[in-house]
C-alpha cells in the first residue's frame, strides 16, 4: 500500500505556471522609464530657462524677427517665397517657425522663447537615445546600467551647459535649436537602421534620415557636415577605412553627399550676394589657416572652461608662425590629433568624441573666413562630442571596483563630481540668462568683458541710440569704427548720431567714408540723401535719388521719397509727377495720395483734385487711424464750402 502510494505521488508532476511573456513584462515598464525621463528633462530645463522667458527682443532680433515682414503671413504663397534662396543666410525652416510664433503671438517674445526651449528639450531628449546607442555599439563589452548611465550624464551635462545659453535664449539664433533636433535625431535614426535587419524598416529608416537630414540643412546649413559625423561612427564601431565603408554604402552615401554639396553652394552664393565673405585675416592664405588654429583651441576653452561667456569676443592671435604662440598653438593642436588618432586602437572613446568636436566646428574655423570669428553658438552641435567624453568619465569612475567592498565609495565619488559640475554648470547658465535679458544687459556685459571688441561698441553704440543718448552713442561708435576702420554699419550709425547731434560737418565725414568704403550699400546712400535734403542741398539729394531710380525704376518708395525732396525744395510739378508715380507703383500706399491731395489742395487751391486723392488715401489705408479720421473731416469741410 505504502509502495502503491509513494508511486502515485512520484508520478503527479506539479503544473508548471506560465511565466509571463517578456514582451509584456518589460513593454510597460520601458515605457514608464522614458516617461519618467522625458518628465525629468521638461522639468530640469525648464528649471534652468524659466528665467530666459522674461527676457525682451533684443537689438540683434529685428532683422530676423521684430522688423521682418516675411513672417507676417502663413499664406501659402508666402511660405513658398521662404524657400526660395535670396541674399544673406538660407535658413527658411527657422523663418517658418518665427511666422507660426507670429501667428499665436504677434511680437510677444514669451511666446519665441517658449519655442526656443521646446526644441532644445528636444533635442536633449534625442541626445540621450543617441548616447544609449552609441555607447553599446562604440563599447559593446560595456554593461546595460553602464550604457544608460552614460546616455544621462551625457544628456543632462549638455542640458547643462552654459555655452548653449546663446542658441537657446538668443531668439535669432533659433536655427542653432532646429539644426540640433534635427541632426540629432536624423543620426539617432541612422544608428536604429544599423541595428534593424528587417529590408522594409531599414528602407524607412534611410528615408527618415535623409528626410531629417535635409530639415536639419534648412535650419542651418551648417548641418552639412552629417555624412563627415556619420562615417566618423563607422569607423569608430568597426574600425573600417572610409573607403570600404562608402563602398559598402555608396548610395546613401551618394544622396546625402549631393545634399552636402548642393547647399553649401546656395550658402556660398547667399553668403557672395551678401557680401559676408572677407579678405583672408593675417593677408594671405597661410595667415589665415594660422587663425584657424587658434580657432580649434579657442573653441575648446569654451567647451572645457566656463568662464567668460560674452555676445562678442575678441581673439587673440599671432600672424607669425615662429612666434612662441603660433608654435604652442600647432603644437598642442597636433597632439590633441595624435592622441585622438592613437585611442582608436584602445577605446574610440576619445577618438569619436574629438573627431565629433573637431567635424561639427569645422564650418567655423573660418577656413573661409566670415563676418563673426568665435561664438558660443558655434560649438552647439560640437558640444555633443565633449559631453559624450565626460559621459564616459563619469562612468569610468562609477564602475572602478565594480564588484568590490569599495565600490560604494568610488559610486559616491562619481555622482559627487557629477552633482558638482551640474551645479556649476546650472548657476552659470542662470547668469547667462540674465545677461541676455536685454540689449542694454547683454552689450554692457560684453564691453566690460572686451572693451576692445569691435562688435561690443558696435551694439553697444546702437543701444544708445535707441534710448536716445546720442553722447554716449557717439564715444562707442568711435571706438568700434577705430578698431575697424572697415566697419560700415558703425560709420553710418555715427553718421545719423553726430546728425542728431548738430554736428553736420562730422556725419557728412562719416557717411561718405561709409560710401567710399560700400559703394553698393544702397541704405547708406539713402541715408546720405536724406542728410542733404535736410542741410537743404537738395540738388546733391536728388542725385542721389536719381542714381538709385537708374538702378530700380519701379520702386516706389524711391519715388516717394524723391516727390518729398521736390515738395520741399518747392518744385510742386516735379512732386506731383513722382507722387503719381509712387501712387501708381504702391497703390495700397496712402501717402502718396494724401502729398498729392495737400499740394493740390495747399498750392493750387484746387479741391476737387483734393477731394478726389485724399478719397484713394482713405481707400488705400489698410485700417483707420487718427489720419484718415483727419482726412475724412478735411473732405466733409471741403465738400461743403464747394
Amino acid at each position: 500500500m505504502s509502495k502503491k502510494k509513494h508511486h502515485s505521488k512520484s508520478s503527479v508532476r506539479p503544473r508548471p505556471v506560465p511565466a509571463p511573456p517578456e514582451r509584456e513584462k518589460k513593454l510597460p515598464n520601458a515605457f514608464r522609464r522614458k516617461v519618467v525621463l522625458v518628465a525629468l528633462f521638461l522639468f530640469f530645463i525648464s528649471f534652468l530657462y524659466w528665467d530666459s522667458l522674461k527676457n525682451d527682443f533684443i537689438n540683434w532680433d529685428d532683422q530676423m524677427i521684430y522688423g521682418n515682414q516675411a513672417i507676417r503671413s502663413l499664406d501659402w504663397r508666402n511660405v513658398l517665397q521662404m524657400f526660395v534662396p535670396g541674399k544673406g543666410t538660407y535658413q527658411p525652416i527657422r523663418v517658418l517657425s518665427y511666422a507660426i510664433d507670429y501667428k499665436f503671438w504677434g511680437l510677444n517674445p514669451l511666446g519665441y522663447h517658449l519655442t526656443s526651449v521646446f526644441f532644445y528639450l528636444l533635442t536633449c531628449i534625442v541626445i540621450f537615445f543617441t548616447s544609449r546607442l552609441l555607447s553599446k555599439n562604440i563599447l559593446p563589452l560595456l554593461s546595460a546600467g553602464s550604457h544608460n548611465r552614460i546616455a544621462f550624464f551625457t544628456a543632462f551635462l549638455f542640458a547643462a551647459h552654459p555655452v548653449h545659453v546663446e542658441a537657446v535664449t538668443w531668439l535669432a539664433a533659433r536655427k542653432e535649436v532646429l539644426q540640433g533636433f534635427f541632426l540629432f535625431f536624423s543620426f539617432y535614426l541612422y544608428l536604429q537602421v544599423r541595428e534593424s535587419q528587417e529590408a522594409k524598416k531599414r528602407l524607412i529608416y534611410i528615408g527618415s534620415v535623409l528626410l531629417t537630414f535635409l530639415l536639419a540643412i534648412l535650419s542651418k546649413p551648417s548641418a552639412v557636415v552629417l555624412p563627415g559625423l556619420l562615417i566618423l561612427y563607422e569607423v569608430a564601431r568597426q574600425g573600417s577605412t572610409v573607403r570600404s565603408l562608402i563602398k559598402e554604402r555608396w548610395l546613401f552615401f551618394s544622396i546625402s553627399g549631393a545634399f552636402s554639396l548642393l547647399f553649401s553652394l546656395i550658402l556660398f552664393k547667399a553668403m557672395g550676394w551678401a557680401g559676408s565673405f572677407l579678405p583672408f585675416y593675417g593677408g594671405s592664405l597661410s595667415t589665415n589657416l594660422i587663425v584657424s588654429v587658434y580657432l580649434i583651441l579657442y573653441n575648446i576653452k569654451l567647451l572645457a572652461f566656463t568662464t567668460g561667456y560674452s555676445a562678442a569676443y575678441t581673439i587673440t592671435a599671432s600672424f607669425k608662425f615662429f612666434s612662441k604662440w603660433t608654435l604652442a598653438a600647432f603644437g598642442l593642436t597636433f597632439l590633441l590629433f595624435v592622441i585622438a588618432l592613437w585611442s582608436r586602437k584602445k577605446t574610440s572613446v576619445f577618438f569619436f568624441t574629438f573627431f565629433w568636436f573637431f567635424i561639427a566646428v569645422l564650418p567655423f574655423l573660418n577656413i573661409i573666413p566670415i563676418t563673426v570669428l568665435l561664438a558660443d553658438r558655434y560649438v552647439f552641435i560640437a558640444s555633443f562630442g565633449y559631453c559624450l567624453l565626460l559621459g564616459f568619465f563619469f562612468n569610468s569612475c562609477y564602475e572602478v571596483k565594480k564588484g568590490s567592498e569599495a565600490s560604494w565609495f568610488f559610486k559616491g565619488i562619481a555622482v559627487s563630481l557629477f552633482i558638482l559640475l551640474i551645479s556649476e554648470y546650472s548657476y552659470l547658465t542662470f547668469c547667462q540668462n540674465r545677461i541676455w535679458r536685454d540689449s542694454y544687459t547683454l552689450w554692457s556685459d560684453a564691453v566690460r568683458k572686451y572693451p576692445e571688441g569691435n562688435l561690443a561698441n558696435a551694439m553697444m553704440g546702437l543701444v544708445y541710440m535707441e534710448k536716445g543718448k546720442d553722447e554716449e552713442a557717439v564715444k562707442y561708435l568711435k571706438k568700434a569704427v577705430r578698431i575697424r576702420p572697415i566697419d560700415v554699419l558703425s560709420l553710418n550709425n555715427l553718421a545719423i548720431t553726430y546728425w542728431r547731434l548738430g554736428q553736420p560737418e562730422e556725419a557728412l565725414k562719416a557717411f561718405t567714408t561709409a560710401v567710399r568704403l560700400e559703394p553698393d550699400d544702397d541704405s547708406i546712400k539713402l541715408n546720405l540723401s536724406v542728410f542733404y535734403q535736410s542741410q537743404k542741398e537738395y540738388k546733391r539729394s536728388e542725385e542721389i535719388l536719381k542714381n538709385l531710380l537708374m538702378k530700380d525704376p519701379n520702386n516706389g518708395n524711391l519715388r516717394l521719397r524723391l516727390g518729398h525732396l521736390y515738395k520741399k525744395a518747392g518744385q510742386f510739378r516735379e512732386a506731383i509727377a513722382e507722387f503719381g508715380k509712387s501712387a501708381e507703383l504702391i497703390p495700397q500706399s496712402a501717402n502718396s495720395y494724401e502729398e498729392l491731395g495737400n499740394i493740390y489742395l495747399n498750392v493750387f487751391g484746387n479741391s476737387e483734385k483734393a477731394i478726389y486723392n485724399y478719397t484713394q488715401a482713405i481707400k488705400a489705408a489698410k485700417e483707420p487711424n487718427s489720419k484718415i479720421d483727419e482726412l475724412r473731416w478735411t473732405i466733409q469741410d471741403l465738400e461743403c464750402y464747394r
